[in-house]
């Protein structure tokens, strides 16, 4: 599969050991290295007014090094396979630290264990949905005691967009999701949905006929569009189905994950909006909530995280004002 050098996992999880051993398997595959962290959150000023042993920067300290030791625990089970893991804790916002270490040290994956499942079925808590939107490099979130390979991978591609970025973006997610199910001896399912801005009212006002048109025209546009993507060797490939749907994206994707039963969703995670960072797109925010298995996110080249640009305002602002 495509080949990860900088793998960085999120351990700060109540159950650590699916990531841990995924990242493992992907780092010894690729040679990469392989980096746990952690991250302890401040304590509240009301908290910390009440704490009369010790002050609250000496309790954050006390908590960030038995962290320490657990990561150092985690690395510890795995020194037979050779791999060497680095192991990082720090202090502050769970998301907002993970991807300053990711644009740091120039991660290119990120994973965690999902570890917000409710009664409702929801997998993704706030630090993944978070991280969603800030970490620039791809996120890789994964069912809690997920065992084995996966069966059924499922990509989302966006089949209505027709800019360079997002045409990038939809060769990408096809090629990792392709590579992941030949190493998994996985099904392949590719779910593309169309429809006509407000096809309804533009039907009501401008007439069938004229409406039909305009169907037939924007259904050859995407299925071209779709011969483009599936070139060598997606072209002669069996083993990859293909799921076109007329409507929103939102319900394709829900439908046919239901319909195959995919124990991993890959998709894109910006709006086409042209705001980078600003949220993680309609399709995205709206599909996330209901997911109940594995999720393989990605950003198109080019992605700057509003922590990034915080960091860029931070530096600007320290900059001494001219005299005249």
């Amino acid at each position: 599969m495509k080949d990860f050098q900088n793998i960085l996992v999120y351990a700060g999880t109540e159950q650590p050991e699916t990531s841990v051993s995924k990242a493992t398997e992907l780092a010894l595959a690729n040679s990469a290295r392989l980096t746990l962290m952690d991250v302890v959150k401040p304590i509240p000023q009301a908290l910390g007014m009440l704490t009369g042993v010790a002050k609250p920067q000496e309790i954050e300290s006390l908590v960030a090094a038995d962290r320490r030791r657990r990561l150092l625990n985690i690395a510890a089970d795995y020194s037979d396979t050779g791999l060497s893991m680095d192991v990082v804790v720090v202090i502050g916002d769970p998301a907002t630290e993970i991807t300053r270490q990711v644009i740091d040290y120039q991660h290119d994956l990120v994973l965690k264990t999902a570890d917000g499942f409710s009664t409702a079925g929801r997998l993704f808590g706030s630090v993944a949905k978070s991280l969603l939107r800030l970490c620039p490099c791809p996120v890789w979130l994964l069912k809690p005691k997920m065992h084995g390979e996966f069966d059924q991978v499922l990509v989302a591609i966006d089949v209505d967009s027709n800019d360079a970025e997002h045409i990038q973006l939809n060769r990408t997610m096809l090629e990792l999701a392709y590579s992941i199910a030949l190493r998994d001896k996985a099904h392949l399912h590719l779910v593309a949905a169309w429809h006509i801005w407000m096809e309804e009212s533009v039907r009501r006002h401008a007439g069938n006929d004229a409406v039909d048109d305009i169907r037939r025209e924007h259904e050859a546009k995407v299925h071209k569009a779709l011969d483009e993507l599936m070139q060598a060797p997606y072209a002669d490939a069996s083993d990859i189905q293909l799921h076109l749907r007329h409507g929103s994206p939102v319900a394709a994707i829900r439908d046919v994950a239901e319909e195959v039963e995919a124990d991993l969703i890959v998709m894109g995670t910006v709006c086409r909006s042209g705001v980078a960072g600003f949220l993680i797109g309609n399709t995205a925010e709206m599909v996330i909530p209901e997911i109940t298995c594995s999720l393989l996110t990605l950003k198109p080249d080019g992605f700057l995280s509003p922590v990034e640009m915080a960091n860029v305002s931070e530096k600007t602002s320290d900059q001494p004002l001219p005299l005249f």
